[in-house]
């Protein structure tokens, strides 16, 4: 009995962890490494082992980073389930469509270009028929569900608390006679969150694979949220700007929405135009509609009260590119949220292009911003960036709202390992720096040992 860690160790991005068991083998997770185009189109391209040998994979959720190269491993061979939540299903098919259309779109986009340099055309990663190919193999179970995803691997899925319908799993693992816990944390959710419950708590486990994205960090208080946004939108509205955010379609764009309504509701913000220029976002909000079953009780509350709070009169969904064209023309007061979340895809490239040199405007940041991306390079404070090959100086102001983060940060992470008690555990799924002091602290903290795996390493169970 073993693990492997194929993806998503010393980075954020690219989650792939392959568990191996009597001979069968389970893969939880086939994400899409988000970083330079060329390291990204070369990691993404080969997979890290061979796809057809994979008896089943489980999938934790629906950000790209977990699902985003499902299609890859489909189209490589293989044809067995895809275990996810009923919720996860709803929205991997919307991610991976969305996914394959917008590098359908930017290959065509960025072909007008080479062609006219002489250069050769550049290929999507995968088609929306590939997209398709994967989405047909979902299979959809509950939280405290748990299922033989291979002979000898059974795995449980329990809440996150980090995006609807998202896992933390535990593997139980068996092999002539001997047995093994693994309990999967990444993504780690926190405490608070608008709309979904708080994380589940695993036990009993052998090894815990842990995230350490925030491993050396603290968020502010995920309630000071509101208060955040309400300053950085009443400050720009003042200076007659745009408040152009760029947003992970699944969840962090529904989040902003309910804590608008919230806001505009109590008199603390006027009813702005609030433009939605994703057309996944859109169909991620019309799921999210349906989904009550996931959601906390404080959000049920407020939805018996308030009604449909992620579709106000002052909320326009876009869907269509002459609409979206329409609002990076305009001059007006708004607020633009549209993916991707780390400004490396889809519909916010063009709002920033339009609106990064205008000195009334602001890039509110409101999630993780991976090594070597355009929104991470925006935090980090570079005065010149480039976007569809072209430079831009950024006059704009960004400001960055921590409270908004999906992710544990270091004490929330330290808490939740107190309370799982795991014999051992595995850090992954952070950069360097982050992985070392979150190893630190924890060592500090209890006696389980601590690992630090290097990508690609395998791991006795």
């Amino acid at each position: 009995m073993q693990i492997q860690f194929l993806g998503g160790v010393d980075t954020v991005t690219g989650s792939q962890h392959l568990l191996t068991a009597g001979g069968r083998r389970v893969l939880r997770d086939c994400g899409m490494y988000q970083g330079r185009r060329e390291d990204a189109r070369r990691i993404n391209s080969q997979l890290p082992f061979e796809a057809a040998a994979v008896d089943a994979v489980v999938l934790s959720h629906a950000h790209i980073d977990h699902c985003g190269n499902l299609p890859t491993l489909a189209r490589s061979g293989y044809a067995g389930p895809l275990h996810a939540t009923t919720a996860t299903v709803a929205l991997t098919g919307v991610m991976l469509r969305d996914a394959a259309r917008i590098q359908e779109q930017d290959a065509s986009y960025l072909n007008q270009k080479t062609n006219r340099r002489g250069q050769p055309p550049v290929a999507p990663l995968y088609t929306l028929a590939d997209a398709e190919q994967a989405i047909q193999l979902l299979r959809g179970c509950r939280y405290g569900e748990t299922v033989e995803s291979a002979p000898g691997i059974r795995v449980l899925f329990q809440d996150a608390g980090h995006i609807l319908g998202a896992a933390v799993n535990v593997f139980e693992l068996a092999e002539n006679g001997r047995r093994a816990r693994v309990g999967f944390a990444l993504d780690l959710g926190r405490k608070n969150l608008p709309l979904i419950r708080d994380p589940e708590i695993m036990a009993g486990l052998d090894l815990l694979v842990l995230e350490s994205t925030y491993g050396d960090r603290l968020h502010d208080d995920a309630v000071r949220a509101e208060d955040q946004l309400a300053a950085a939108v009443t400050k720009t509205l003042a200076r007659g700007g745009k408040v152009i955010i760029p947003s992970f379609a699944l969840e962090r764009a529904q989040e902003l929405l309910y804590h608008l309504t919230a806001l505009i509701a109590a008199g603390r913000l006027p009813k702005i135009p609030v433009y939605v220029d994703s057309p996944m976002a859109v169909a991620v909000t019309r799921i999210f509609q349906k989904s009550s079953e996931y959601f906390d009780d404080a959000t049920l509350a407020v939805f018996r009260r308030l009604g449909n709070i992620l579709q106000a009169d002052w909320i326009h969904f876009i869907e269509s590119v002459e609409d979206s064209k329409k609002i990076t023309a305009g001059r007006e007061p708004c607020i633009v949220i549209a993916a991707s979340g780390m400004c490396e895809h889809g519909r916010i490239l063009h709002h920033l292009k339009h609106g990064i040199s205008n000195g009334a405007n602001t890039i509110l940041i409101v999630g993780f911003q991976a090594q070597h991306t355009l929104g991470r390079r925006l935090v980090e404070g570079e005065r010149s960036v480039r976007i569809f090959g072209d430079w831009f100086e950024r006059r704009a102001e960004v400001l960055v709202l921590n409270a908004f983060s999906a992710h544990a940060d270091r004490n929330e992470l330290l808490d939740y390992v107190r309370q799982a008690a795991p014999r051992r555990i595995a850090l992954v799924h952070g950069e360097a720096g982050q992985r070392a002091a979150l190893a630190a602290a924890l060592q500090r903290q209890q006696s389980a040992p601590v690992h630090v795996p290097a990508n690609g390493e395998t791991m006795a169970l």
